[in-house]
Parts: structure tokens; sequence; C-alpha cells
């Protein structure tokens, strides 16, 4: 994939846990949903309900960063000394959803083709 779950620094810290993306070729992060499963017991993820993060429409350059973190905040940007760009974004929760005693794996899914519709 052009974009690839790098890390989960910090997992059950809610002020320093995040997600770490990285970008392998240039690439729209719009067609990206970060997603919150449970673990199954071979560690996999497994089916049912919890909760997804649709990245913003977005084109980043190949070797930037894009980091989620599970607290609350506001989007941001910060160019390191090398000229990538980290991009930051807040998941909005108020405890940490990665820690172990939470069975939490990370799936990040590649929407090629999706359709909406309200009630």
């Amino acid at each position: 994939m052009k974009l690839e779950i790098d890390r989960i620094p910090e997992a059950g810290n809610l002020e320093k846990e995040r997600v770490v993306m990285k970008a392998n070729e240039e690439v729209d992060i719009g067609k990206y949903v970060l997603m919150r499963s449970k673990k199954g017991k071979s560690g996999n993820p497994q089916s049912g309900s919890k909760s997804a993060y649709w990245l913003p429409d977005l084109t980043v350059k190949a070797g930037d960063l894009v980091v989620v973190y599970s607290k609350k905040g506001k989007s941001s940007k910060k160019t390191l000394e090398d000229g990538r760009i980290v991009h930051f974004y807040y998941w909005q929760f108020n405890k940490a959803i990665w820690d172990k005693e939470s069975n939490n794996t990370a799936v990040l899914l590649n929407v090629r083709e999706w359709r909406h519709r309200s009630p």
C-alpha cells in the first residue's frame, strides 16, 4: 500500500498514544480509513462493531508521516529538518484505546470505492 502503519508508540498513555503511518509514495490519504478492531485468538483482527477514523482528503508526499492521536485535539502539521511533513490528526477519545487490556488492533484500509446514503 502507498500508506502503511509504521508503529503505535506509547500505547495506554492517552496523552501520547498515537498511530504513526508513513507514505511510501505520493498518496491521497483521503482514500484510507484507520479502524480500531478487536484481536481474535490468533492475534488477527476480527469483525464486530468498533470505531473508524477516515483520513481527510489530502495528498502527501513519499516519506511524509500521518499521525493519529487517540486524544482530543486539533489537526496540524509540522515540517521536519529533512523537509518531510508530519500531519497530525486527533480521534477525540477520552481514554486510551491501544493499551493491552483493550485487546485492540489497528487496521488500515485502502478504500477505493464506496457509497453512502443518509436516512
